[in-house]
């Protein structure tokens, strides 16, 4: 009696239940995408215990972010408490200006002077120079003479939870995202590793057959 020859063809990795994955997967991202709910229960079963570990990484990240900006600290409220002034003193001679009230409006321009160049001292005493206290603006605080304050609300760095027009964002805020942001970026994650997973295997399979060929052919002989 032969015996039966080896099974030399390799194991090949199933691809369907990756596929499946990969598709539910890009169902829920499409979902959070169109603003619908996803709850956390089915994030956590199609991200895996390493994804999901990562979201509540990512969740709590957020929180903590949301915990610093709700606790301003007290050198960043009366900047913004001086500058709200000096701003109101410059729109108000501004408007005096713009009504042909010349010498009241420069009395008014004179004294916003002051205000603005009392707040750029404030800013290069309490502020600059601090990274932590510098995260809260929207911009660089740039205090060297190149870089120096001009005398009116637009060439001051806008405290990055103001409301003002001015404010360009940067700070804390780059780093702020809406939790449907977390889950969403969570997900693309995932399917980034899959997707790169999935051409791995494919090539690796391929080198897998090649060498089965080879083996079966020297087993015949």
């Amino acid at each position: 009696m032969n015996d039966p020859k080896p099974n030399l063809a390799p194991r090949i990795p199933s691809m369907k239940s990756q596929e499946k994955r990969i598709d539910k997967l890009k169902q829920v991202l499409e979902r959070l995408s169109r603003g619908e709910i996803v709850q956390n229960r089915q994030l956590k079963t199609v991200l895996g215990a390493e994804g999901y570990a990562r979201y509540c990484y990512d969740y709590r990240e957020q929180t903590q972010l949301r915990d610093v900006l709700a606790n301003k600290p007290k050198v960043i409220t009366e900047y913004e408490r001086r500058l709200k002034a000096a701003t109101f003193a410059y729109s108000k001679a501004d408007s005096k200006s713009i009504k042909r009230q010349h010498k009241s409006a420069s009395k008014m321009f004179n004294y916003t002077d002051t205000l603005f160049e009392r707040l750029a001292e404030y800013l290069s005493e309490k502020i600059a120079g601090d990274l932590d206290l510098e995260a809260w603006f929207d911009r660089t605080v740039e205090t060297t003479p190149e870089n120096s304050f001009g005398l009116s609300p637009d060439s001051f760095p806008q405290v990055i939870t103001s409301r003002s027009l001015n404010n360009a964002g940067g700070g804390h805020l780059v780093n702020k995202r809406t939790i449907r942001e977390v889950k969403i970026d969570a997900v693309k994650a995932i399917l980034e590793e899959l997707t790169a997973l999935e051409q791995e295997t494919v090539v690796d399979t391929t080198d897998q057959m090649a060498r089965f060929k080879r083996l079966r052919t020297l087993s015949s002989d």
